[in-house]
């Protein structure tokens, strides 16, 4: 797998603040994902507390700032120092920080949320990171995630059965949504 590091920061330096500059194909996709979140969440939004696990540039905050959504408490985190400062210049009322989900200790929240986040982990760390927004959110969480046993050098596909599996063995129930783009799902986790 690609250093997470160099694969977000060759993007930025080629596309600046932009969807293109987080590594997503386009704005559309992006966005598509966005919507799809929001989908859990919208009538949660003005009475949870999110935090947002690979924030980026802040874009899912802006997205739901967009669409009138009113969100009671964010948290961007970020393990890019640039990013999380250029999110805090992009969006002035909310808290961005810098953290390592893998390894730092996180911030308790109703919801995690998680948009590409998951793309570039080895399988390993996948487990990992859900296990971590699962244990410092009340609620559950919400991620996309590329389906598929695909093997890639730079990406990281999972098996939609094998989340479900790990969700039923946790006891806790989730939710899919698929077919919006080509090996792309979301899935909610509900605790």
């Amino acid at each position: 797998m690609v250093s997470n590091s160099s694969f977000y920061q060759n993007a930025y330096k080629k596309h600046g603040i932009s969807a293109r500059g987080l590594n997503w194909s386009s704005e559309d996709s992006q966005n598509i994902r966005f919507k799809i979140i929001t989908h859990f969440l919208r009538d949660k939004l003005s009475t949870c507390s999110i935090v947002d696990a690979g924030c980026g540039f802040g874009d899912l905050y802006l997205f739901w700032q967009d669409m009138g959504l009113h969100v009671k408490s964010y948290v961007g985190i970020e393990c890019m120092n640039d990013f999380v400062d250029i999110s805090k210049k992009r969006v002035s009322n909310c808290v961005f920080t810098c953290r390592d989900i893998l390894k730092d200790e996180l911030i308790y929240a109703d919801w995690y949320v998680a948009s590409g986040s998951l793309n570039i982990l080895t399988s390993f760390e996948t487990w990992l990171f859900l296990e971590k927004m699962l244990m410092y959110s009340k609620e559950g969480i919400i991620f996309n995630i590329l389906e598929g046993d695909k093997k890639s050098e730079n990406f990281n596909y999972q098996k939609k059965e094998d989340i479900i599996r790990f969700v039923k063995q946790k006891g806790f129930t989730c939710k899919v949504v698929e077919g919006y783009l080509q090996n792309d799902i979301t899935m909610e986790i509900k605790k």
